[in-house]
């Protein structure tokens, strides 16, 4: 049961604008968060989410003008504060959970040193009653193994863990106000039902405001009172959540609640803001007896790729001088087929990027065997740079996984180069224009350097640079977990078009079970380093035979 709005008002912000130079990246804001009330704003990169929330705490960039008619927390203006009294709210009166936890934590500094010091900063408790508090609260945020959380540095925490030590550092001076953005980004659906169930039972407990940040509507309905769209720094329609859901007016609300794919249905392309905008999206289905002609076809090949036994062991020497091994793949069986996308589902540490490494020697397996087309794949240079030809990447930070300082051309060109494609430059030059056309992009982007793009422009370039080899196998390795949905849906589709167009097979990878069902004609399911459970993908979701399996489905966050 959600919390409902209070008469009086925690945050009432009115027509807030805020501009850096001649460009205006807030433009009249105006919304209000009641005393015990969750509100959310929705919207993708760059419509001004975060930095509506920065300047409620005083981080937005100093070059930036603000003007607003009003900018209240809690009965005060806090329009115009020094540095000094933003100090005295920030963490105490307002607490903040980023983004992106383990750029949040300072990695060099264990947890506990780094949850003391906003004790030590807001209050005057004596080190034993700092100690007592901080163990409270992450028992509060089911971190129980406290002594053990209190001596790790953050790169020894999972993405969950890390997550509650974000929210643990909020909530450290009972706040009245929580704004959380995008808490639960690129976490297993497991952990992130977790994560937005424990911040709706403290949110009771504390009785404190929420504004929650988020791209994806499907949790914010399981969450929020009231929500606020926002598109291109301006806020386009608002209202109780309900009522959104069930009769949104703008085709930009349309288009974020719709191009998330759903499991009821199979659509033959997943809508994006574009159709939306038009106005003229009409939803194809694909039937059942489409598909199972489809597979039928498909699967009276001969494998692409075919694994018996694989398994991956890592061991390390301890002090003693012996030998201690850990186990990440257990003696997987499986067959992948020509024009097929077999997608992998599991959470977090269940083994899914040790395979795909795996698969093409990157990491090699320490048992089983690997056929590819028929023959068995053998360790030399010759042999594996062929295989690495045919069977290409597709890496979840397309940031990280292009160099900053080359162009993109440069990055296309230099795969040309080193695979010997084309030795001409002019050639090379040619083919990069082609494939930039190909994933929707023009030769503009050529010379363009990966911060000038977008994160969908990004994921583009990089299956530009997988095809340039003219691979028949691409792994998507939690290829779109990053991007906006709407531009998620971009990526999704073009990915399957390029499937059909140059005969592609894929093996999908991602803990985004919706994502995986659309995508997969059959799903693999990961559990612990094991493969659990492998069924063609509708029927996988309408009858799981694992309790694992059901779980993770369980998880998926409904719009329903």
């Amino acid at each position: 049961m959600k919390q409902k709005s209070s008469d009086s008002h925690l945050i009432e912000i009115k027509n807030m604008s805020l501009q850096i130079g001649s460009a205006k990246l807030l433009n009249a804001i105006s919304f209000k968060i009641g005393t015990q009330e969750i509100v959310s704003l929705v919207g993708e990169s760059g419509s001004g989410k975060s930095l509506t929330a920065l300047s409620l705490l005083g981080l937005h960039p100093n070059k930036a003008r603000i003007e607003a008619d009003k900018i209240d927390f809690n009965g005060s203006d806090i329009q115009y504060l020094s540095s000094k009294d933003w100090q005295k709210i920030r963490g105490k009166s307002i607490g903040m959970i980023f983004q992106e936890p383990q750029s949040s934590l300072n990695p060099s500094m264990r947890c506990g040193k780094q949850l003391q010091e906003v004790l030590q900063q807001h209050t005057s408790l004596s080190v034993k009653d700092q100690k007592q508090e901080i163990i409270d609260v992450l028992n509060e945020v089911q971190l129980s193994d406290t002594k053990r959380i209190l001596k790790s540095y953050p790169h020894q925490l999972s993405g969950g863990q890390k997550q509650r030590i974000m929210i643990a550092l909020a909530l450290l001076c009972k706040p009245k106000l929580l704004i959380a953005d995008e808490p639960t980004t690129a976490l297993d659906v497991t952990v992130q039902k977790e994560i937005i169930q424990l911040l709706k039972s403290l949110q009771k407990k504390y009785q404190m405001g929420i504004l929650f940040i988020s791209h994806d509507l499907a949790l914010v309905k399981q969450l929020a009172n009231k929500v606020f769209v926002m598109y291109q720094g301006k806020i386009v329609e608002e209202g109780e959540t309900e009522n959104l859901f069930n009769n949104p007016q703008h085709p930009y609300t349309k288009g974020l609640l719709f191009a998330r794919p759903k499991t009821d249905v199979r659509l033959k392309r997943l809508p994006t803001l574009a159709d939306y905008q038009s106005g003229g999206f009409q939803p194809n289905l694909i039937s059942s007896e489409e598909r199972q002609k489809r597979h039928l076809k498909l699967y009276n090949k001969a494998p692409l790729l075919e694994v018996r036994g694989l398994e991956k062991t890592y061991t390390k020497r301890t002090w003693r001088g012996d030998q201690k091994g850990f186990k990440a793949l257990h003696a997987l069986d499986f067959s992948l087929y020509p024009g097929e996308t077999l997608g992998l589902v599991g959470e977090s540490g269940c083994g899914k990027s040790t395979l795909a490494k795996a698969l093409i020697y990157l990491d090699p397996p320490s048992q089983g065997s690997i056929h590819y087309e028929g023959k068995p794949m053998v360790k030399s240079t010759s042999a594996l740079q062929k295989i690495r030809k045919e069977i290409q990447f597709i890496f979840q930070d397309p940031y990280a996984a292009l160099h900053p300082l080359k162009t993109i051309g440069n990055a296309i060109t230099e795969v040309l180069h080193v695979h010997q494609i084309t030795s001409a430059a002019d050639e090379q030059q040619k083919r990069c224009v082609e494939l930039l056309n190909q994933v929707g992009l023009s030769a503009f982007f050529s010379n363009r350097y990966p911060h000038e793009l977008s994160g969908g422009q990004r994921q583009r370039a990089v299956i530009a640079r997988a095809l340039a080899t003219e691979p028949k196998l691409l792994i998507c390795d939690e290829s779109v977990a990053a991007l906006d949905i709407s531009v998620q849906a971009q990526v999704l589709n073009l990915l399957n078009d390029l499937k059909i167009e140059l005969g592609l097979s894929y093996l999908f990878i991602s803990h985004d079970l919706a994502v995986v069902k659309y995508m997969s004609d059959r799903v693999m399911v990961m559990e612990k380093g094991r493969l659990i459970e492998l069924q063609e993908a509708d029927q996988l979701y309408k009858h799981p035979e694992q309790a694992y399996t059901q779980k993770l489905i369980d998880a998926i966050p409904s719009m329903a």
